[in-house]
């Protein structure tokens, strides 16, 4: 129903009410419907009326180019803006300021710490116990190291037996068949590619073990805090 509606619903029952004698209706169903349908026609009016400021306050921001703005509220594209609430009397009741970015990003940081600390406090015991789980760790990153290097060296070899070969037919004046230079070719780029993969390993490995170190000082400090030494 909507406000208009809803006034001339309300006006009907106030006209009508001073019209009649009044009445006594016992244990009626009116008696018992009426005030429900009043109390639910005054509810409905007020959902429909627009959510308001106090009366008389009005807010003050700013937009994007400075300039000055005044209205019942802030706009969306403005809500992280600072502002603030006026009340009729022109005095300001309320002040509005952004969050510093800065503070959130400092807030953020202390939240995800907290949450590694607790993990950590939480997987081990001691110390030792992170010097075994590094060591666990880097144990596969070794053998995986160690897989590369054996395919690097066979490629290497046969890469030397080729060049060999071909140098062989370089000397003696005779030409190099297309299949040893395309196969020469082969073994570089797999050479190569063993190359970047160890060394990618390598860097990850090196990386593992920074941050069990890093754990294992932070789990030092934290005991150390918590013993209150």
């Amino acid at each position: 129903m909507q406000n208009g509606a809803m006034k001339t619903l309300l006006e009907m029952i106030v006209v009508n009410a001073n019209r009649v004698k009044p009445i006594t209706v016992k244990h009626s169903a009116l008696s018992l419907i009426l005030p429900a349908l009043l109390c639910s026609s005054l509810l409905l009016a007020n959902s429909l009326t627009p959510h308001a400021h106090a009366a008389g306050n009005i807010v003050k921001w700013k937009d994007d180019k400075g300039a000055i703005h005044y209205g019942d509220n802030v706009p969306a594209q403005y809500a992280n803006t600072e502002s603030s609430v006026i009340n009729k009397q022109g005095i300001t009741v309320q002040r509005n300021r952004p969050a510093n970015h800065r503070d959130i990003v400092a807030d953020t940081a202390k939240l995800e710490q907290d949450k590694n600390d607790k993990a950590l406090l939480s997987a081990f015991t001691n110390a030792n116990e992170i010097d075994l789980a590094r060591d666990r760790n880097l144990q596969f990153d070794q053998a995986v190291i160690d897989g590369l290097l054996l395919q690097k060296n066979n490629g290497q070899k046969k890469l030397t037996k080729n060049l060999d070969f071909a140098d062989g037919l370089t000397k003696k004046n005779k030409p190099i068949p297309a299949e040893l230079t395309a196969e020469i070719k082969n073994n570089q780029d797999e050479v190569a590619k063993q190359n970047k993969l160890l060394n990618e390993h390598k860097a990850e490995m090196e990386s593992k073990r920074k941050r069990f170190d890093d754990d294992k000082v932070r789990f030092i400090a934290l005991k150390n805090k918590g013993n209150g030494l």
